[in-house]
C-alpha cells in the first residue's frame, strides 16, 4: 500500500511546522514549553488541513513524551479506554484526541478525572469553535491555540524546498506553483495531495497553469456550511454591505454562494435588507424578497443574477437602522416591566355598555381632521413622554417622513 505524501512529510518537530508564526514565536507559549520541558493540556483549533494533528504530534516529540492518538470520528470507545489504561502507568503521557467535537458531552466528561491525575495531558484538535463544542470544564483545564490557514508565500516556499530536496519530482515553474498554492486556499494537506497527483501521473511533464486548470477544476473552498468560517463569512457580508463596500460585498457573497447553502445566504440577505437598509430605502427589502423567490424559481447558475443585483443595490443604498433601534428599545422596556394600563379613550368600545365602563369615551378620530392628525395622548400616563424613534438625518426618505410628521403636529 502506498503511503500518502502528506503522511510521509508529516513534521517530526515543531521546527518543521509550516506557517503558524503566531504560535511559534521565540518567546511564545510553545517555545517556552519546549525549553522548560513543561507539559500542559492544549486545544488546537482551526480549519481542516492546516496541520493541527501534526502540530500536536510534533510538540509531543519535542517534549520527549510518549503519546497515542484517538480519532473521535471513527475510533471506538474501547480504544480510548485502552489508551487511558496504558497512560495511567506512565509518569507523563499525552493523549491526542483528533476531532474532539465528535465526542458527545458525556464522553468528554470522562476525560476530566484522568486530566486531574497529573500524568495525562490532553492535546485535542477541532475544526469547530471550542467555546461551542467542548465542555467548559475541559476548556478550563487546557489552553486553546488557534491555527491559521497557511498563507500562499509560506506554502510556495515549502513546496519549492521539497522540490530542491528531491522529495517530490515535478517540473513546475514559479508562476504555476504560485497558482497551485492559491488554488488550495491555505490547506496544506490538499496542496500535498495535488503535488502527489502531479508527481505520480505527470512525471517529466511540465506542470503548466493550463494543465493545473484541467486537472483541478476549481479552487478548494475552505469553508463549509457549519463552523466558524461560515458564520464569519455571513458576518463579513453583512458588515461589508452595511459599510457600503460593494466589492467586498460581492466577494463574500460569492464565497457564501460557492458553499451551496443558498437558503441560509438568502435568509441573511433578507435580514440585512430590513436591519441595515430599513427606512432609508423601504422599497428595497421587498425587492430582496422577490430576488430570493426568483432564485428559487430559476435555480443555479442563472439565479445568481437577481441575488447579485440586490447585493449591489443594498451595498450602494443609503442605510438606516432607526426602525430596528426604536423597536429594540420599546421591546426591551416591555420585557423590563414597563407595562401600564391603556388610556381609557383608546380602549375597545364596539360593544354595548362600553360607555358605562368609560371605554373609548373622548377618543378623537384623526380621519375627521383635514390633515389626518389630531393632538391626543396615546401612551399610558406613566410613559407618556417617552421617545423611541429617532430618524436618521442622513436618510432622505426618513427626513421626508419626519418633516411630514412635524408638519402634521403644527
Amino acid at each position: 500500500m502506498n503511503t500518502p505524501l502528506a503522511y510521509l512529510l508529516r513534521p517530526k518537530s515543531t521546527s518543521e511546522i509550516i506557517g503558524q508564526k503566531n504560535l511559534l514565536q521565540d518567546d511564545g507559549l510553545i517555545k517556552r514549553m519546549i525549553n522548560n520541558n513543561f507539559c500542559r493540556s492544549l486545544i488546537f483549533y482551526g480549519p481542516s488541513g492546516v496541520g493541527k494533528t501534526s502540530f500536536a504530534m510534533a510538540l509531543a516529540n519535542d517534549l520527549n513524551t510518549e503519546y497515542d492518538l484517538f480519532n473521535a470520528s471513527y475510533d471506538k470507545k474501547e480504544n480510548l479506554t485502552k489508551i487511558i489504561d496504558k497512560a495511567m502507568s506512565k509518569d507523563r503521557f499525552i493523549l491526542i484526541i483528533d476531532e474532539i467535537h465528535r465526542l458527545n458531552r458525556d464522553k468528554q466528561d470522562i476525560l476530566l478525572n484522568f486530566m486531574e491525575s497529573g500524568n495525562i495531558y490532553l492535546f485535542a484538535t477541532t475544526t469547530e469553535n471550542p467555546f461551542f463544542t467542548i465542555n467548559p470544564a475541559i476548556r478550563s483545564r487546557a489552553t486553546s491555540l488557534e491555527l491559521k490557514r497557511v498563507n500562499h508565500d509560506d506554502a510556495f516556499d515549502y513546496v519549492n524546498q521539497l522540490i530542491k530536496d528531491n522529495k517530490v519530482d515535478i517540473n513546475i515553474k514559479p508562476e504555476s506553483l504560485k497558482y497551485l498554492c492559491e488554488l488550495n486556499s491555505g490547506d496544506i494537506r490538499s496542496l500535498l495531495n495535488n503535488i502527489e497527483l502531479f508527481n505520480n501521473l505527470y512525471k517529466g511533464e511540465e506542470i503548466t497553469m493550463d494543465l493545473i486548470s484541467k486537472v483541478i477544476s476549481q479552487g478548494k473552498n475552505p469553508s463549509g456550511s457549519t463552523g466558524d468560517d461560515f458564520h464569519d463569512l455571513k458576518s463579513a457580508l453583512q458588515k461589508s454591505v452595511r459599510g457600503s463596500d460593494v466589492d467586498a460585498s460581492l466577494h463574500y457573497f460569492s464565497r457564501l454562494l460557492s458553499i451551496g447553502d443558498y437558503e441560509t445566504l438568502m435568509r441573511r440577505m433578507i435580514i440585512m435588507a430590513y436591519e441595515d437598509i430599513g427606512l432609508a430605502n423601504p422599497s428595497l427589502p421587498p425587492r430582496v424578497l422577490q430576488a430570493c423567490e426568483a432564485f428559487r424559481q430559476i435555480g443555479m447558475p442563472e439565479g445568481i443574477i437577481p441575488l447579485c443585483l440586490v447585493i449591489i443595490e443594498m451595498a450602494l443604498s443609503q442605510k438606516s437602522n432607526s426602525a430596528l433601534t426604536a423597536s429594540q428599545k420599546a421591546f426591551e422596556d416591555v420585557k423590563n416591566g414597563m407595562v401600564y394600563d391603556v388610556p381609557s379613550h383608546l380602549k375597545e368600545n364596539h360593544y354595548k355598555s362600553a360607555v358605562k365602563l368609560n371605554r373609548g369615551v373622548n377618543y378623537l378620530y384623526p380621519h375627521l381632521e383635514e390633515k389626518g392628525w389630531v393632538a391626543q395622548q396615546y401612551l399610558p400616563d406613566e410613559i407618556k413622554n417617552i421617545k423611541y424613534f429617532k430618524p436618521k438625518t442622513s436618510s432622505s426618505y426618513e427626513r421626508k417622513l419626519w418633516s411630514l410628521y412635524e408638519e402634521m403636529k403644527k
